[in-house]
């Protein structure tokens, strides 16, 4: 059995209500297909439903961004509750490198979501390495993040 640090025992296969702080149809993110120690993938179900769904075409594939943005905060989030912390919001900085966004993905489809920590500051500054897969095309690109970092207690606002 995999302990945290007060001997609670790790999640090693989380739901994404279980490490996002999304509720409702603003949770993208539909399952956490596998966890590794620098990242996880994920998968999302493409439907009508998707808040950003565009009529009868689908869901606009540059929305592919906050699905992997979201796959990053479960992997975040999945770490900070395994270390007994509060799983707090994060935040988008920007993107590099993003590629092949035209398009829609279309209603019925499934995106696997791959990320993979590229670093990590103790100031909560980030960056991942993200790509998405959908029927034959891949979607890929570095995304810069921030989340306030984790409070030992001892802070003045905490």
């Amino acid at each position: 059995m995999v302990v945290g640090r007060t001997g609670a025992s790790l999640i090693s296969h989380p739901t994404p209500e279980q490490v996002l702080p999304h509720r409702g149809r603003m949770l993208l993110l539909s399952r956490i297909v596998s966890v590794q120690a620098d990242g996880l993938v994920g998968e999302a179900d493409i439907s009508p439903q998707c808040p950003f769904a565009d009529g009868p075409r689908g869901v606009p594939r540059w929305v592919g961004i906050e699905f992997m943005a979201q796959a990053v905060g479960a992997f975040d989030g999945l770490r900070e509750l395994n270390a007994d912390h509060p799983i707090m919001p994060g935040y988008l900085l920007g993107t590099r490198r993003l590629e092949n966004v035209r398009g829609y993905f279309s209603f019925g489809s499934v995106l696997s979501i791959s990320v993979r920590e590229l670093m990590m500051g103790e100031n909560g500054m980030g960056a991942y390495a993200c790509e998405l897969r959908c029927d034959n095309s891949v979607m890929s690109c570095q995304l810069s993040v921030y989340r306030r970092p984790s409070s030992t207690g001892d802070s003045a606002d905490g």
